[in-house]
């Protein structure tokens, strides 16, 4: 494992449990330090609750309860969490442009690959 992987912890927010249990999988073996959100408002709440703070968070836009929009705007207006950088990973065709239009760190098309969801990770982390 290598030391300055395990030192990134990363939040995965997908209402997709299997999406969510499959990055989570993937970014573990290649060791990283994982958490699990099942939506916005999930997300948020675990953020809140204190713990470790993570140093990316990887978000869906298209999730019920709270959508990957409204957990970016509801994140900007609280400054214990609007400085963790944030990177969309979805589905969506125009993802680079959402990802644009919400001010995010940057965006990954799914389904993503491996590596670039590691060069991501090492990108735009708050760790590196």
């Amino acid at each position: 494992m290598n030391a300055s992987k395990s030192a990134i912890t990363v939040l995965v927010v997908d209402d997709d449990e299997d999406i969510r249990f499959a990055m989570s999988d993937t970014l573990e073996a290649e060791g990283y330090r994982v958490q699990l959100a099942e939506d916005g408002l999930d997300a948020l709440a675990k953020l809140r609750a204190g713990g470790t703070r993570p140093n990316l968070i990887l978000l869906d836009l298209m999730m019920p309860n709270m959508d990957g929009c409204g957990f970016c705007a509801a994140k900007r207006q609280d400054p214990e969490l609007s400085s963790i950088p944030v990177v969309i990973v979805s589905a969506d065709s125009r993802v680079s442009q959402k990802a644009a239009e919400l001010g995010v760190a940057g965006s990954l098309a799914k389904p993503v690959r491996i590596a670039e969801l590691v060069a991501a990770i090492e990108r735009f982390s708050s760790a590196t």
